[in-house]
């Protein structure tokens, strides 16, 4: 669940929007605010604010969101297995005009 809306379930799902995303973003960048950090074991978790600008389809973009980030240790390190932030309006209303009239994603 990602800031542009959505729920995807397991890699397949996950990586198609970003993909999709990364082919129309550039520069930018994203600080972690407020962090609050636990580990239990083998678990992780991370909240925080997200706070950002970057350029998406070409048009300057800004945003702060509250996120929460899981984390399992694995063989080769920590990998994240869920995701989730609030929706960014501001990001949601530049992709839908990106859209043919009619269509919704």
């Amino acid at each position: 669940m990602h800031p542009i809306g959505g729920r995807e379930v397991g890699w397949e799902q996950v990586r198609v929007p970003w993909e999709q995303i990364a082919a129309i973003c550039s520069g930018g960048q994203v600080t972690l605010r407020d962090p609050l950090i636990q580990v239990v074991g083998d678990l992780a978790y991370q909240g925080g604010t997200e706070a950002g600008e970057g350029t998406l389809a070409g048009q300057h973009v800004s945003f702060e969101h509250r996120v929460t980030n899981v984390y399992r240790r694995e063989a080769r390190g920590w990998k994240i297995v869920h995701h989730h932030s609030d929706p960014s309006p501001a990001m949601q209303d530049i992709l839908a005009r990106l859209q043919p009239p009619g269509q919704t994603s």
